[in-house]
Order: C-alpha cells, then structure tokens, then sequence
C-alpha cells in the first residue's frame, strides 16, 4: 500500500456553548490560530549497573492546554476573555439622568448609556433650566462636553436621551463557567477536506493582555483548560477529545 499524502493547512469556525447545555452552539467568530499543548509529568529510573541511560520510564499527561486568538470583538468574546456578565441595554428613553459636573470648559460628562446620535437629548442645569447645544455644551459620542462660559455649572446637569442597543460588558463578575467547543474545520491542503474536533469540557482564563488602541488590527488571545469529562465512559473513549477526519 503506497503512502498517501496528507498536507494539512488547517481552517474553520471555533463554536462553544455551555458546559450544562442551557444555551446553544454558537460561533466565536474569526479565528487566526488555535493550538493544543501537552504538559507530561515523566519519572525516570536510572541505570546504576554502569553504562548510563534508563532501565525504565513512566510518562503521564499531567494537563491539556489550548490558546485561540480570536479577531472579533464581540461582548460574548470579551465575557469569555473577561469572567465578565453580560446586560443587554434597551432602547427605552432616559429622563433626568443625574450626572455630576465641574463646569470646566472641555469636560466631558458621559452618559451611563450610549446615547443614540440620530436622537434629541435634552440637557438641564440644577435649577431644571433647559441648556442649549453649542452655547452650554457639545454633543460627543458618549455624552457632552461642557462649552467655556456656558451654564454648566458645578452643581450637575439632568439628561434626557435614547440609548443605542448595546451590551454592557461587566468584568469579573463570574468564576469559570465549564463549556464545551466544537471545531468545525477544513483541510485547506487536502480540496477543503472536513474534520471536527469536539472538546468535551473546558475552561476559560482570564486574558493576560487585552489591548484597546493599536495601529492594527487587535486580538483576544483566550487561554482555556481542557478538563476531563467524566460523564463520558467506554473502552477507547477519551474524555478529553475527539477528532474526526475525513477520509
């Protein structure tokens, strides 16, 4: 039987969902890398009769590791990065949102939600006088800005506006949560051909670096562990992953 050849360029979506099932398979988005690592925990005996090496070895696998840098910035992504919850803002009108202020030309007073730019906002002083855009403030993408000789003063403002939908991302509010991850991927060396890989239990570290401004284009480095998942049993079977390839 001749040797076949079996490149590998590997390709493909990265999904998880909760360890319990309570959610369903979802996908993180684009991925640029995603790669195992096998810690071993080895004991050697020493050949003492002369002559060096080994007279016997035990190797076990004392932890599975595995790193993904994903591309897209997505709550879901930043909650796996960040042990953070999730809020879902509603685009419900807020009336006399109290914001405290300096009256200091040029600050900024952000609003607790993303105003929608496309609505009115009404801005009032403590005395409920209402201030005037361009004379008391500026509008900016996340509130206003007080304008020099304006009516803003330093006893706060109230502001009506419209939130944006949006999600607040709320950062390590959660202990590890367990999830399983499926790899649904392509051999782009072999025609596109299939292969899945189904971790049965993982869990997710907090990111070691997560960055905000950068010249190109950013990535969530997640670092997760792979568990063992003792639900699973059977002569063979891993209860830590499969990989099934095509062909």
């Amino acid at each position: 039987m001749s040797l076949q050849e079996r490149s590998f360029i590997g390709a493909g979506q990265i999904h998880i969902q909760p360890y319990d099932k309570s959610a369903p398979l979802l996908p993180i988005g684009n991925v640029s890398e995603f790669t195992f690592s096998f810690e071993e925990d080895r004991k050697e005996l020493k050949n003492y009769l002369g002559g060096g090496g080994n007279r016997n070895v035990l190797s076990r696998v004392s932890g599975v590791t595995a790193s993904l840098n994903a591309h897209d910035f997505t709550s879901d992504n930043l909650a796996l990065a960040l042990r953070a919850g999730i809020e879902s803002v509603a685009v419900t009108p807020v009336v006399d949102e109290e914001q405290a202020s300096f009256g200091i030309a040029d600050e900024l007073i952000p609003f607790d939600k993303l105003p929608d730019s496309s609505q009115s906002i009404t801005v009032k002083d403590s005395l409920d006088t209402v201030l005037t855009e361009g004379d008391d403030y500026v509008r900016v993408a996340s509130g206003i800005k007080v304008v020099d000789g304006g009516g803003i003063d330093n006893q706060g403002v109230k502001v009506s506006y419209t939130p944006v939908a949006a999600s607040m991302v709320q950062a390590l509010v959660n202990s590890g949560k367990e999830f399983v991850l499926f790899m649904e991927g392509l051999n782009d060396a072999q025609e596109g051909s299939p292969f899945n890989i189904r971790v049965h239990r993982v869990k997710f570290s907090p990111v070691q670096n997560l960055g905000f401004i950068s010249d190109d284009f950013a990535n969530i480095t997640l670092q997760l562990d792979v568990l063992a998942d003792t639900t699973i049993s059977g002569n063979g079977l891993s209860q830590f992953m499969q990989i099934d390839l095509a062909g």
